[in-house]
């Protein structure tokens, strides 16, 4: 599943806003044969249905795992929704399930799960398969584990195989989870469909099932659907009925063994464009008739990406069919479902005219990482949710491989460095952070790992241990874990021992395990000094924390006392080798013990500098004494070339954070930046912003505001006389900077670039023809900086174009730009509009609200709004695994006074159940504390730099 956080980056003008695209939008990572007759429109679950003889356990001193004594093998499942007549908020779906079960050790119940269906009781069979003999039973719900218990006066015996049936009815509500329901317009008309979200828990709210990800077993599906619409599942439709009145059954073929949380389930009246694989996969790409002529690239893709993943993983693609979809209300960026995956609009669908360069990586970076999962997570299961890094993570690095493949021209595999490796490091630089293994349990705990250090930590350790082990040795390493574990389930020691053994078989013998455990079993990472003696370099490693004075919750211990296996490279001015490989490792101990390298250096000057973590392999950040900081920096403002783009990255990010945790003086950091007005690379340009940014959100509020913007002004002022508004011809990461040139020009009163959007607005707004005279890669800068210095007229014309739009990533970016908006009111009224989905989608309401927070105007509004309104929002969001937890913490980003310190406590105090933001209230409240002390320390110091470059 890619992540809403994980979420490309779309630039707005007001970089209060770009900032949380940049590093939040991308952030962007995701499902028998004898069963009884159909369910008919006149069964009894059509009326309201009666349950009789059943306890409800009100506390629970159960295992919120299940037992599984019982282990499913075959489910046959009939769904059949309700959304086709009557109003929407009485829409529902009956079903009915059959599952066959093995006995693997005697007990006397069955212990499924269920949540928030309607089971009718009446309905329960539960059989000894072969003698044909009903085995009576009482029924018990135990609603805090979410099980619905089936126990009987005998028992089920090992060896013997039995099966339950079950019919049930559900709400179809738009709660994006389980199977709901999603709607467009057509003219005045209000299409509805029917889609599903399985993964992690909901599997549960759509049938009784073993929903826990080990448990693998086969499904027959049967969609019953009007005969106006289309159904698609997981496999392809092996035949139909005619039902009567209208109602068509769809019979699926079996799928092969997977996880409930694979499953998924539409009902929807699209229509597709289609292609074929070069093993005969037939792919296929689906979307609203409006919008399927905006699937060609994504379907182009995708086919070209699941055929290079089969040849490298040596795996063939086990289903006859994928379908793509892009559904019109999604929670997440998209989901993993084997042969069918599900998409927001935003991520599938890409309209050359309309959308951006940025959206155009997006959707092939999402369709990348989803079918990534098709062998890691889909194929090869983790045995539990406290591995889930085993699917986000790999998909979050394999996604760039298959990118790569397709656009070698974008750099994917330096663009990590900036969107996921320099991104996580602020995540998991706090003492609330997790270690990428982490025991979970209740649904809201599993949620709460749907998170950065999942996917961004996952992907670039990965990273980092494809590096020492090398190419080859990782791929085979690879195809040897999937072909063992092909449609099972795994635990981290299985990959472990995988790439030991193709180690050992190459020739390295590297114990990944013993490596790796350092990496997955402790939160945070090291930082790494390097310091010069002569002609050697000493190594020495020493734990990262952004407050090494913030209290630590507890959580989590270290098994190695916070030191790692770190492979450690290094290049200086005379070696100047950026293209290095495993050989060029030199391993640090997790005894925590130095490293001294004799002669490494040797023949170079003394005023030469020196470089460690090599193209930024390595999950640690770097440090050196201020003399060789000093040296570096004079590289960069004399010939910046000398030093990868990589690399130039590092300097700033590891220099702004090593001063945030007080490792490093403040007026070094602030002296890696002052060579920007020359750099053209995305990636410096990438690390500046999100430091330059931090300083905007600290300093807006105070005196110093306005010396920051007259250097900011000044500092972007030559580059944006350099690469201008005119994107024609550009290539694909030179329009990346020219986004971020144009915006900062924008944003801090450069007056030819703030006419020019003006104007271009005021030409769109004037046309008659529906034709766009702004750049598509350009717009939300213009649309953002018009919107800002015009009034409510400019913001009347956003809105309707944005109800008008066919196009989801043209909705997107006016969604952010609307939120630039200067008048109160307006954006009190945008806000009241994020809790009426017929004005903005559920699935964007809360990246609504975090895009008007990060507007000035916009905070003390938002922090109102989310307080006023808490117990809507957390009915709402409170369970999800996607937008509650980027809520809490998007909106306190920028809060740095004590002031509001005592606010955020104070309200989450006031909570009695903070559902899966509890994590993100701990973290935000720490990142509070170190915006407060790094104004205590550093506005004077700021201060004292703006006056010597003003």
């Amino acid at each position: 599943m890619k992540h809403k956080s994980a979420q490309i980056k779309v630039e707005a003008n007001d970089l209060h806003i770009l900032i949380v695209i940049y590093k939040f939008v991308n952030s962007i990572k995701l499902f028998t044969e004898k069963g009884p007759s159909s369910l008919s429109p006149s069964s009894s679950l059509l009326a309201t249905t009666t349950v009789a003889q059943q306890t409800t356990t009100p506390g629970s001193t159960r295992n919120v795992r299940l037992p599984l004594n019982l282990y499913p093998t075959l489910y046959d499942v009939e769904l059949q929704p309700y959304m086709y007549e009557g109003d929407a908020k009485d829409f529902y779906f009956t079903g009915k399930v059959t599952i066959e079960m093995q006995c693997i050790k005697s007990t006397n119940e069955i212990v499924l799960h269920s949540n928030k269906l309607n089971i009718s009781e009446q309905s329960i069979k539960v059989m000894q398969m072969g003698s044909g003999s009903q085995i009576s039973h009482s029924v018990e719900f135990d609603k805090v584990n979410q099980f619905l218990i089936l126990k009987s006066n005998t028992q089920f015996m090992m060896g013997s195989n039995y099966s339950v049936f079950i019919e049930f009815r559900g709400p179809l509500t738009g709660d994006l989870a389980g199977l709901y329901l999603s709607s467009y317009k057509r003219g005045n008309a209000t299409i509805y469909i029917t889609t599903s979200q399985m993964q992690p828990t909901d599997a549960r709210k759509t049938f009784p099932c073993f929903d826990e990800p080990a448990v693998k077993a086969q499904f027959k599906i049967t969609l019953v659907r009007k005969q106006t619409m289309v159904s698609l599942s997981n496999t392809p439709i092996t035949s139909n009925m005619t039902r009567g009145n209208g109602w068509i059954a769809d019979n699926y073929a079996v799928t092969p063994k997977m996880s409930t949380y694979l499953l998924a389930f539409i009902i929807c009246d699209f229509e597709y464009t289609v292609n074929t694989t070069k093993n005969n996969v037939e792919y296929r790409a689906w979307a609203r008739p409006e919008a399927v002529g905006q699937t060609p690239y994504s379907l182009d893709v995708g086919v070209k990406v699941l055929t290079y993943f089969e040849e490298y993983f040596n795996i063939s693609f086990p289903l006859p069919k994928s379908d793509m979809i892009a559904v019109p209300d999604f929670a997440a960026g998209a989901m993993e479902n084997w042969g069918l995956i599900t998409y927001r609009e935003t991520a599938m669908l890409y309209d050359p005219m309309e959308s951006a360069e940025t959206n155009k990586q997006r959707v092939a970076v999402v369709v990348s990482h989803e079918l990534a999962h098709q062998w890691f997570g889909n194929l090869v299961t983790p045995s539990w949710w406290d591995d889930l890094w085993l699917n986000e993570g790999f998909a979050s690095f394999v996604e760039y491989m298959g990118v790569d493949h397709v656009h070698p021209d974008w750099l994917m595999f330096e663009q990590i460095v900036v969107e996921d490796l320099q991104d996580v490091f602020n995540f998991d630089g706090l003492v609330t952070s997790h270690p990428v293994y982490v025991p979970v349990s209740h649904p809201s705990q599993i949620n709460e790992i749907f998170d950065r250090i999942s996917y961004g930590k996952g992907a670039t350790i990965i990273r980092m241990m494809r590096f020492f082990l090398g190419e080859k040795t990782f791929q085979k390493g690879l195809q040897r874990y999937l072909k063992e574990q092909a449609y099972g389930a795994a635990f981290h020691d299985d990959l472990w021992k995988a790439l030991s053994e193709q180690s050992k078989i190459d020739g390295s013998a590297h114990d990944v395990k013993h490596i790796m455990d350092t990496w997955t079993l402790q939160m945070n990472f090291p930082t790494v000094f390097i310091e010069r003696t002569g002609q050697n370099l000493r190594f020495s490693q020493s734990r990262y924390l952004l407050d090494k004075n913030a209290t630590d919750p507890g959580t989590y211990t270290s098994p190695f006392g916070y030191k790692w296996e770190i492979p450690v490279t290094f290049t200086s001015q005379s070696i100047s080798k950026f293209n290095q490989t495993d050989s060029d490792i030199t391993w640090m101990k997790r005894d925590g013990t130095d490293v001294e390298l004799i002669n490494a250096l040797s023949g170079e000057s003394m005023d030469d500098w020196y470089l460690g973590n090599v193209m930024q392999y390595g999950y640690y950040r770097v440090n050196y004494p201020e003399s060789n900081w000093q040296k570096l920096i004079t590289q960069l403002k004399t010939n910046m070339t000398k030093i990868h783009p990589i690399n130039r990255a590092q300097i700033i990010n590891d220099a702004w954070n090593l001063a945030k945790s007080g490792d490093l003086k403040m007026s070094i950091a602030l002296q890696t930046v002052e060579y920007m007005s020359t750099e053209d690379n995305f990636l410096p340009y990438s690390a500046a912003l999100g430091e330059l940014l931090y300083v905007e959100d600290m300093l807006e509020r105070t005196a110093l505001f306005g010396a920051f913007s007259k250097f900011m002004k000044a500092t972007f002022t030559v580059p944006f006389n350099k690469f201008g508004m005119d994107n024609s011809g550009s290539a694909h990461l030179e329009t990346y900077v020219r986004r971020i040139v144009v915006s900062l020009a924008c944003k801090y009163g450069n007056k030819d670039c703030i006419g020019n959007a003006t104007k271009l607005y005021r030409e769109l707004m004037d046309t008659t023809d529906g034709t766009n005279p702004i750049d598509v890669n350009l717009r939300s800068t213009v649309y953002c900086t018009a919107i800002r210095y015009g009034g409510v007229e400019e913001w009347d014309f956003a809105y309707k174009k944005y109800k008008t739009a066919n196009v989801a990533t043209e909705k997107a970016v006016l969604l952010l730009s609307m939120s630039c908006s200067r008048d109160v009111w307006v954006l009190s009224r945008y806000l009241k509009y994020t809790l009426i989905p017929e004005e903005i989608r559920k699935q964007d309401a809360v990246s609504t609200i975090v895009y008007i927070s990060r507007n000035t105007i916009g905070r003390s509004l938002v922090w109102d709004f989310v307080r006023g309104n808490w117990d809507f929002i957390f009915n709402e969001y409170g369970g999800g695994a996607f937008s509650f937890s980027r809520l809490i913490t998007g909106i306190t980003a920028n809060f740095n006074t004590e002031f509001d310190l005592k606010l955020v406590n104070t309200f989450k105090d006031s909570i009695t159940n903070l559902g899966s933001g509890a994590r993100a209230f701990q973290q935000s409240i720490e990142k509070i504390n170190l915006n407060i002390n790094w104004m205590a320390k550093n506005s004077k110091i700021v201060q004292d730099w703006l006056e010597t470059m003003s």
